[in-house]
């Protein structure tokens, strides 16, 4: 009996990998573009039959940790070829060359066509080469201990609704980048405040775009993505001051409704828990009966009951784009306590 249940076993197990290997083949969609980098940059020495799911070089890796994670098997495949900053460099181009939709996804999320090699201090940093500048994020600017990345002034909230204390009408936004990204920090070596910058290699491709990673596949690990970081935060800043303030307070901090700036419940819950909060309101199972307005659609499963309901739905006012803008602006209230 044993040992027909270790044959039946063991067939199993052939299959399942066998499946694993049919999937894996089908879905390395990447190795298309990887071809195309070769035959566009073929003195690199770049061998698509390596697939460079982690850079080489030290700084990448910290702890049992990786800073850049597998974003570049797709994206700047040549990352431990020719480094972090060319790579960067090229991410833009490549993607209006390889991308069939490049132009939608452009005018969709405010692309600029730059994609930023570095955080730097200021708004530009020079080459390595000395050729220019190249284009980097300044953390001055973007910075989460910065200058303040933009104000915004509040009408018609003199008192928090909650907690009773007068409101500031007016507040100062701290950047998105946080502060353990710092270009002082992590690049102490350079006398040169103007020059003090970090690349990819060190933060992270997620540092940034911070997108959902929640599975293998290319679906899902595009869940959620911040696209353009610096839209994202400005974007996202105007819907919620638009819409959010009244009830969650000027820095998040709640009032009606609850904080939304507390560590505790921004690293607890997800980006799709906060997605059916802000689509379906209090329609949804998991805030029925609440003031949240379903600024969305309503949820399939809802039915009306005065009496528990304080409200009826209403209509869509927020696109789904717009209600995962605003899920990213939430989010960069987290504090980064160590690098992702």
């Amino acid at each position: 009996m044993s040992r027909w249940l270790f044959v039946v076993l063991s067939a199993m197990l052939v299959v399942l990998v066998g499946i694993a290997a049919i999937r894996d083949s089908q879905d390395r969609t990447y190795l298309a573009i990887q071809q195309q980098y070769q035959s566009d940059y073929n003195d690199t020495g770049f061998n698509i039959q390596v697939q460079q799911i982690f850079p080489s070089f030290a700084d990448a890796k910290r702890g049992d940790t990786f800073r850049v994670e597998r974003c570049i098997s797709c994206h700047v495949p040549d990352i431990g070829t020719i480094g972090p900053e060319l790579a960067a460099q090229r991410l833009a181009q490549d993607f209006m060359k390889y991308e069939p939709n490049a132009q939608a996804i452009i005018t969709q999320n405010h692309l600029t066509g730059i994609h930023p090699a570095y955080i730097a201090n200021g708004p530009s940093v020079q080459s390595a080469t000395g050729k220019g500048v190249v284009a980097a994020m300044s953390y001055a600017v973007y910075g989460a201990a910065g200058t303040g990345f933009l104000p915004y002034s509040v009408t018609g909230l003199a008192t928090n609704a909650k907690q009773g204390y007068a409101v500031d009408q007016s507040t100062v936004l701290a950047g998105p980048l946080p502060a353990s990204v710092a270009p002082a920090t992590l690049d102490p070596g350079e006398t040169n405040p103007a020059l003090q910058k970090v690349g990819i290699d060190q933060v992270g491709c997620i540092v940034c775009h911070n997108g959902g990673r929640l599975s293998l596949s290319q679906a899902d690990a595009h869940q959620n993505m911040i696209i353009n970081p610096e839209y994202d935060f400005t974007g996202g800043a105007q819907l919620y001051y638009t819409y959010c303030v009244t009830c969650h307070g000027v820095q998040g901090e709640g009032g009606k409704g609850p904080p939304l700036n507390n560590q505790d419940r921004l690293g607890y819950y997800n980006e799709d828990y906060y997605y059916r909060c802000i689509e379906y309101g209090f329609t949804d199972f998991e805030h029925i009966g609440s003031i949240m307005p379903n600024w969305g659609s309503t949820a399939p499963d809802f039915t009306y009951d005065p009496t528990r309901d304080k409200q009826k739905p209403g209509s869509r006012v927020l696109s789904e784009n717009q209600i995962h803008l605003l899920i990213q602006f939430i989010r960069h209230w987290e504090s980064y306590t160590t690098l992702p």
